[in-house]
């Protein structure tokens, strides 16, 4: 794996729009956020020694030029010439790939500077693809950036990620780049911003300094520097995921939590409360607000009597999640609710589920990852709140289902989509002994595995996804033999991994092996784990002892200045 740093060259003023909208989608498409970093550079607050080529310093530390040309040709500098056509000649010295993009076509009007300057790329022998509107530009750079990667690297994407890629930029709505005029990056939570650049970055977050936490926060598209008043601003991205109070800017980004007696609502609700907070507070206040007004059942456990959930965190947390990520923030007057009925929880989002998929696919965990805003869910994601590939609604009707509870259901009510989660019992008596619930035994979904094989797969679906890590922690075992057991989960066909070096996760697969019910029951009733080989899919003796396969190598993280190489 590969992570090059794309340096965006252009005009600013001309050009500001195009060029946050190509560091966003270096920052949230499914292939080019893990094998690019986009670095930009905006006019800077006068330091006390300003550095007056501050811009070529930051070129300097790039593997790629992707130079935007347009009308304007920029203000000339000491040298005669502007910013950007010195930083399309410092990319020829360095000998940078430059991958040009041209606004207009030949007819196009355009300075008479900009004119020699383009004449100076053709005759530099660069060709260059014309764009006429910001969503071609997308496409066009998009195309060029992969075409380099597989070229040089042979990397690509694959044919999963260039769907959700053009479903994104379909699908994505222009309001989480909407520019927030009334707030200062200074209202933004210090906490939160260092988590998502640490994790954007790659780096401990001790390591990071306010130059660099605001170069990454402006090239991903979360700041915009506003010369009027001499200082950053949020967008409404960053407003949404980072911002104290984000009403100050979007009313609409409250959240209503209302709890009821019933199974109907009243005008006085139990328990009420109005949630202002960015959205990774938002949603455990939400989760917090659920789990205090839903009542707390006694199960035993040995000799002890103690209280159960009524339902699964996991899907309380992914509801929500979902609603505060996909939901129309261009609604402006509307808010997302989430109500507590004595039968069920139902989370309200304003919009239809987007790219107006099918609810009836939505019902059975077959909806494709669509991002209609693909910089909160990015944002969400490196904050470890969700999974950018679309598996939250999967994850959800698990641990549903591994709860003993019926699936969530989904509609469209009034252009909102709902989720609502029921305390029905999924199965009759019968039913629970085909999955191996028997009366008085506890739960246990896979007898054919091991102890610690089955509670890495409890915490694969209470958690969402595994990591060595997390099974090093929660089940003493040694980093290798972690990494085995995954790997062997994996190969059996339990787990699904995502990702590469530390930012590999292991998620459970929709459909895990089956294993014969009767199977099941006479294992469960022996409760012996002596002749598990024999039960279910029968696995060779040494994936039975988790295999002795060598560990991948992880991502490379090229640092600044170095050419990357091929893995």
């Amino acid at each position: 794996m590969i992570r090059l740093k794309v340096f965006i060259s252009s005009v600013q003023k001309e050009l500001q729009e195009e060029r946050a909208a190509l560091g966003g989608l270096l920052a949230t498409d499914p292939f080019l956020a893990s094998s690019t970093v986009p670095r930009l550079f905006e006019e800077y607050p006068a330091p006390l020694r300003p550095n007056k080529q501050a811009y070529l310093d930051l070129l300097r530390s790039c593997h790629v030029c992707l130079l935007i040309m347009g009308k304007e040709y920029g203000q000339p500098l000491a040298d005669g010439l502007s910013a950007t056509h010195q930083e399309y000649r410092l990319a020829q010295s360095l000998k940078l790939p430059t991958l040009v993009c041209v606004k207009g076509d030949a007819g196009f009007e355009r300075d008479e500077k900009e004119k020699a300057f383009l004449a100076e790329v053709r005759h530099d022998g660069h060709t260059y693809s014309r764009f006429a509107t910001r969503d071609e530009l997308l496409k066009k750079a998009r195309l060029r950036l992969i075409e380099y990667l597989e070229k040089t690297f042979e990397a690509g994407p694959t044919p999963q990620q260039n769907e959700q890629a053009r479903e994104t930029l379909r699908c994505a709505s222009d309001f989480e780049r909407q520019r927030a005029h009334s707030l200062s990056s200074g209202e933004l939570d210090p906490g939160l911003v260092r988590e998502l650049v640490a994790a954007a970055e790659d780096r401990p977050p001790d390591k990071l300094n306010d130059e660099m936490i605001t170069q990454a926060l402006v090239s991903r598209g979360y700041l915009w520097f506003d010369p009027g008043d001499n200082q950053y601003r949020p967008t409404a991205a960053a407003v949404l995921l980072m911002a104290k109070s984000p009403s100050k800017a979007f009313p609409q980004a409250r959240v209503q939590l209302d709890a009821y007696v019933g199974e109907t609502r009243d005008a006085r609700p139990l328990d009420s409360i109005l949630v202002d907070k960015p959205l990774p507070a938002a949603i455990e206040q939400a989760v917090a607000f659920i789990r205090r007004n839903t009542a707390q059942p006694l199960k035993v456990e040995g000799l002890r009597r103690v209280s159960a959930e009524v339902f699964p965190q996991e899907a309380l947390r992914e509801a929500i999640v979902n609603a505060v990520a996909h939901r129309d923030y261009e609604a402006a007057g509307v808010k997302i609710t989430v109500e507590v009925f004595a039968d069920r929880v139902v989370f309200s989002s304003p919009g239809p589920p987007p790219g107006n998929q099918k609810i009836e696919r939505i019902g059975r965990g077959e909806g494709r990852s669509k991002a209609r805003n693909p910089l909160v869910v990015q944002g969400l994601t490196w904050l470890e709140l969700m999974d950018e590939r679309g598996s939250g609604i999967r994850r959800m009707r698990e641990v549903m289902h591994r709860h003993g509870l019926e699936m969530p259901r989904f509609a469209v009510v009034d252009d909102e989509f709902t989720v609502t989660l029921t305390t029905q019992p999924k199965f009759v008596e019968t039913d629970r002994v085909a999955v191996g619930l028997l009366p008085g035994e506890p739960y246990s979904p896979y007898p054919e595995l091991t102890e610690n094989q089955n509670a890495a797969l409890t915490g694969a679906a209470e958690r969402g996804y595994l990591s060595t890590a997390w099974c090093v922690q929660n089940l003493g075992l040694s980093r290798d033999t972690a990494w085995r057991m995954l790997d062997d989960l994996k190969e059996r066909g339990y787990l699904e991994k995502i990702g590469a070096g530390r930012a590999t996760r292991y998620v459970l697969k929709i459909h895990p092996p089956d294993v014969d019910a009767q199977e099941r029951q006479a294992q469960i009733r022996r409760k012996s784990g002596a002749d598990q080989a024999q039960i279910g899919r029968k696995a060779p003796a040494d994936q039975a002892q988790t295999g002795s396969k060598s560990k991948p190598s992880g991502a490379i993280l090229t640092k600044s200045g170095e050419k990357p190489t091929k893995k």
